[in-house]
C-alpha cells in the first residue's frame, strides 16, 4: 500500500557515535523526537557513474564510482524548548558524528511496526529562512551522513506460531539429501533448523538440507523448525521419518 509522508517522525541521539552501526546497535540508543518538523530532504545513497573513453571507444565504459550517502535538511518550525531542536542546535556546533531515526507512519495494521531509517553522520546549521509577516520562523539543520542507510521495513508485533508442522522431503536412503518444509506459520518468521537422530540433536546439523550418513542406517530423522521475528520465537518439530536404510 502506498503511503505520504504525513506522520513521520524524526528522532536524534545525543551521544556521539564515531564508526559504523549496525541495525541492533541502532535499535539500542536513547532516542529523542525533533519536534515540529514540517519537511525532511533527500536521503539515500547517491552513487558517482565514472566514464572513460579510449581511442579506440565506440561506446563510453562506464563503472560505479564514489557513493555519497546524501546530506538531506531537517526543517523545524523554532521552538526554543523543544528537546529535539535543543539537541540538534547543540551537536551544530560540534565536529561529532551522531546518529539519527526516521520514522514513518506505514504499518499495515495494528500487528506491525512502521518503517524506519537509521543513519549518522554531522549536524550543520541551522540556517534561517526568514521571510514575511505571516511566514513561520524555520531553522534548517543539513545532515552530513556518512554510512549506507539502514531501512527496517514493517515487523510483525506477534511473536510466530506453527499453524502447520514442518515436514520432510527425500528419500531415506544412506548418501540422500533430505530437505526440511517449515510448514505454516503466522508472524512472518526467519527459520532456524536443528536436525534430529532418533530425537537427539545431530551436532553441526542446522541447516536447510541433510545429508544421511552411515550413522543414520536404522534411525528415525526429525527435523526441529524454530521461528524468530522481532516479537519472539516458537519451535516445532516435525514427524519421525521411518528408519533410514
Amino acid at each position: 500500500m502506498a503511503n505520504t509522508n504525513k506522520g513521520r517522525k524524526v528522532y536524534f541521539c545525543t551521544t556521539p557515535q564515531p564508526a559504523n552501526l549496525d541495525q541492533s546497535q541502532f535499535e539500542a540508543l536513547t532516542w529523542i523526537e525533533v519536534g515540529n518538523v514540517g519537511s525532511v530532504g533527500e536521503s539515500g545513497v547517491n552513487t558517482n557513474v565514472v566514464s572513460y573513453d579510449e581511442l579506440a571507444t565506440d561506446m563510453t565504459q562506464k563503472q560505479k564510482g564514489i557513493s555519497n550517502a546524501g546530506d538531506p535538511t531537517i526543517e523545524c518550525a523554532r521552538n526554543p524548548t523543544d528537546a529535539g531542536q535543543v539537541a540538534l542546535r547543540a551537536a551544530a556546533i560540534t565536529k561529532f558524528f551522531y546518529a539519527f531515526k526516521f520514522e514513518d507512519l506505514d504499518a499495515p495494521d495494528g500487528n506491525h511496526t512502521n518503517t524506519v531509517y537509521y543513519n549518522r553522520g554531522l549536524v550543520a546549521g541551522p540556517t534561517r529562512p526568514n521571510g514575511r509577516n505571516e511566514d513561520f520562523i524555520l531553522e534548517v539543520y543539513t545532515l552530513g551522513l556518512v554510512q549506507r542507510e539502514i531501512v527496517v521495513n514493517p515487523q510483525s508485533l506477534v511473536a510466530p506460531a506453527n499453524a502447520l508442522l514442518p515436514s520432510i522431503a527425500g528419500v531415506l536412503t544412506q548418501g540422500s539429501v533430505l530437505t526440511a518444509v517449515p510448514g505454516r506459520w503466522s508472524g512472518e518468521p526467519s527459520f532456524a533448523y536443528q536436525w534430529k537422530r532418533d530425537g537427539t540433536n545431530i551436532s553441526g546439523a542446522t541447516g536447510l538440507t541433510y545429508t544421511l550418513v552411515a550413522g543414520d542406517a536404522a534411525k528415525a530423522i526429525s527435523v526441529a523448525v524454530t521461528g524468530t521475528n522481532g516479537a519472539g520465537n516458537a519451535t516445532a518439530t516435525s514427524a519421525a521419518t521411518a528408519n533410514i536404510t
